[in-house]
């Protein structure tokens, strides 16, 4: 568990070093089009399984995405209310159960996900997400884009 904190937290510092994008963050939030995603509080691995954790690349990192892959859910916080979504669609290749592109919906909500997993077998029980963009429309059919990062942890069984 301390190896995946220690990622966790090297996720988060890379993250912070890349630089800030357009998306407006506050400590515990983040604009994103007509929705403000709020931070995720702390989640725990499962054994045997990899879990996708996702920060805005924004001036201030907001924790704004968790996703399992079995079941194949993401979680997110809107308006104080967290919302599980069910992932709908998967292209690319899987990383740890996780793909470069999946889309999940949940309610009224729908947020598409484009990643790049770093693939160079550095990072133990895991991996990091080199580049990565979280996509919602609005009822207007105008798209947001939200650059993020992190990683994907997995715990042994």
């Amino acid at each position: 568990m301390a190896s995946v904190l220690k990622r966790l937290a090297c996720a988060a510092l890379i993250m912070v070093s890349a630089g800030s994008a357009v998306a407006q963050s506050v400590a515990d939030r983040v604009s994103f089009g007509e929705i403000e995603l709020q931070a995720l509080k702390s989640q725990k691995l499962t054994p045997g399984r990899c879990s996708l954790f996702l920060w805005s690349k924004t001036e201030r990192p907001v924790f704004v995405l968790f996703a399992n892959e079995d079941p194949a859910q993401a979680l997110v916080k809107i308006d104080g209310r967290e919302y599980r979504m069910s992932r709908k669609t998967t292209g690319g290749e899987a990383t740890l159960g996780h793909y470069e592109k999946q889309s999940f919906v949940g309610g009224k909500y729908r947020f598409d996900l484009d990643l790049t997993y770093e693939r160079d077998g550095k990072v133990q029980d895991g991996a990091i997400i080199q580049r990565g963009v979280l996509r919602t429309r609005d009822k207007a059919g105008f798209e947001t884009i939200l650059p993020v990062g992190g990683m994907i942890g997995c715990k042994k069984a």
